[in-house]
């Protein structure tokens, strides 16, 4: 790979805009497209969504971005390391976002993290929530926020601190969620939903067979925001957390939600810690999730 591939792609997102990045790099736009189309060849997918104004990620794209500011972090700390001389070295922590909130809460971890850049080096990770609970059990990586159901037994290798539990709406196109009066209403019309693996999606299944309700899935979209085209194509309805929510109307004004009687739905926000991690780095992060979804 190119690293002028990487430092362009790094402008346009920070720009969010393909002529400023080529006027800031001194090179055409069509150098700056054809950069870009070089890490999508290599990474096998689409890094914006090109029919949003401005430019904006999508879930693979927020990926690559941290990736390629990490990458360019080391290179520039490669060339100045005859300088640093007996500098202390940074440490690396090793953090992971449940798939299921990473759209919501990545750019405040990355934004808040780089108060910790003078000591720290970040590594951020994403995954399904059990998936990192298995990879902070095996030391892959260091903390993980995530969302759990209450009965979900943890290993005693493993930390849990609990900040707060999130409540839970069924998420309709406007003008809709009137249709609703009942649970059985709105599992019969279906929904939108992360494929299997997501706590949201378990959560609503474990509830609709406790309710002896049927389950039925009208479409499996990975991506927060691709759940929304697809509410708002009216294809089904979704299931979020309220703060998610309230967040998404803000830009989505043909949301709304469904108010039942007979749902209610919740689930623990917490950050596991390996043995191997302090709590001086621990509480730091700790912070961060709380503050974001609890203050």
């Amino acid at each position: 790979m190119d690293i002028r591939d990487l430092k362009t792609f790094i402008y346009v997102v920070d720009h969010q805009s393909i002529t400023i990045a080529s006027k800031k790099l001194g090179v055409n736009q069509s150098t700056v497209t054809k950069r870009i189309s070089n890490i999508e060849e290599l990474v096998k997918g689409t890094l914006f969504n090109r029919k949003t104004r401005p430019l904006q990620l999508t879930s693979l794209g927020k990926k690559v971005y941290l990736k390629s500011c990490f990458i360019l972090k080391q290179l520039e700390s490669l060339q100045n390391f005859s300088s640093e001389g007996s500098s202390e070295v940074k440490k690396k922590i090793r953090i992971g976002i449940a798939q299921t909130f990473i759209d919501d809460i990545l750019d405040h971890v990355v934004y808040e993290s780089k108060k910790l850049s003078s000591y720290y080096e970040i590594d951020i990770y994403s995954g399904w929530g059990c998936s990192l609970v298995q990879q902070v059990y095996e030391g892959d990586i260091d903390l993980a926020a995530l969302m759990i159901p209450s009965n979900l037994g943890l290993t005693t290798d493993i930390s849990f601190f609990e900040l707060g539990t999130l409540p839970f709406v069924i998420v309709a196109r406007k003008g809709e969620a009137s249709k609703y009066h009942n649970l059985e209403m709105c599992s019969k019309r279906g929904w939108i939903l992360h494929p299997d693996g997501c706590c949201f999606r378990e959560s609503l299944a474990q509830l609709l067979y406790d309710r002896k309700l049927g389950f039925y899935i009208n479409k499996e979209i990975f991506g927060i925001e691709l759940q929304l085209q697809s509410i708002l194509r009216g294809e089904g309805l979704g299931l979020y957390p309220k703060s998610f929510f309230d967040s998404f109307v803000l830009q989505h004004e043909d949301l709304e939600m469904v108010e039942l009687n007979d749902f209610s739905l919740s689930l623990q926000v917490g950050v596991i810690k390996s043995q191997q991690i302090g709590m001086d780095e621990a509480n730091a992060f700790i912070e961060i999730v709380k503050n974001h979804y609890f203050q």
